[in-house]
């Protein structure tokens, strides 16, 4: 027969274990939650694109956040013709450029890697800055420090 101190230490356990788990899922609500307004937004700029744009098929989602909340998108039209879009959400203003009229992500890696060849790129995002599209290089050094610099999309112009 069990004893009371046995009840109790295993009334004890079980409330423990109700808590751990109790937690575990609150934490994994609030984690998705936390994400949820970048997805909305993400999800807006696509709708935006497909629907008031040529693009037709999206690519590749981009957010910068440089004083101004950006979200930018690189999508293809029906002739497979490349554009980046940007959308301001703040001022729900919105700004489309074919690929042809500025500097992809590809020339921008290249030109920050030949720069600083001893730093990995962690992240490229093009979004908006003092008036104009931009590309955001972000890097880390082998000190485990991070860079970041901005390139002008129309010409690849280091931004002063």
């Amino acid at each position: 027969m069990i004893n009371d101190d046995t009840k109790q230490t295993v009334k004890f356990l079980t409330y423990i274990l109700i808590l751990i788990v109790f937690l575990y899922f609150a934490f994994i609500i609030i984690f998705y939650k936390a994400g949820n307004p970048e997805r909305t937004q993400t999800r807006e700029l696509n709708r935006i694109a497909l629907q008031k744009t040529p693009i037709k098929y999206t690519e590749k989602n981009y957010h910068l956040d440089r004083g101004i909340n950006s979200y930018a998108l690189k999508g293809l039209d029906k002739k497979r013709k490349t554009f980046y879009f940007i959308y301001l959400p703040g001022s729900k203003k919105a700004y489309l450029y074919p690929a042809n009229k500025g500097v992809n992500e590809e020339v921008i890696r290249h030109k920050y890697e030949s720069k600083r060849p001893n730093e990995k790129i962690t992240e490229v995002n093009l979004g908006w800055y003092q008036g104009k599209a931009v590309w955001e290089v972000s890097s880390k050094n082998l000190a485990g420090e991070y860079h970041y610099q901005l390139y002008e999309f129309k010409n690849g112009k280091l931004v002063g």
